[in-house]
């Protein structure tokens, strides 16, 4: 499971160095992880996770959001190796579509990481905090 948050930055290649705790989980499988486009940031999710969400909205061609999800999602994943040094590189488009300048942050998310530019990672933290009292509803209700 991921979790935590690193700020880390771009070399002028677009590589950066993955915090050594998410490296070790997603370097285990023999299979790559996988590095693709989300909503607002970027996300590497292990191979096994990665084939699950491909085949869910691949199972789903008839459904128009499945059909957005998958050519978010699918058509701009990019295997995602590691180097020796422990850097990966985030490809221009992708940097580009996710607005990743940088500075940027990594983010654990249980069953992923997420690679956000850290201005956008910062308004979307602001933004959250400002829906604090629907944030503690939900909370109540799921440890109950």
């Amino acid at each position: 499971m991921f979790w935590g948050c690193h700020e880390h930055v771009l070399d002028e290649k677009g590589r950066t160095s993955l915090p050594k705790e998410f490296r070790d989980l997603l370097t285990r499988s023999s299979e790559p992880p996988w590095l693709t486009l989300r909503s607002r940031c970027l996300a590497i999710y292990p191979a096994e996770k990665f084939d699950k969400i491909r085949q869910r909205l691949s199972d789903d061609v008839l459904n128009d959001a499945a059909e957005s999800l998958e050519r978010l999602i699918i058509g701009h994943a990019t295997p995602c190796s590691v180097d020796r040094a422990g850097r990966i590189l985030i490809p221009p488009t992708l940097r580009r579509l996710a607005r990743i300048e940088r500075e940027i942050v990594f983010m654990g998310l249980t069953d992923r990481v997420e690679i956000w530019d850290r201005a956008r990672y910062e308004a979307e933290i602001e933004n959250t905090q400002e829906h604090e009292a629907e944030n503690s509803r939900f909370l109540r209700g799921a440890t109950r």
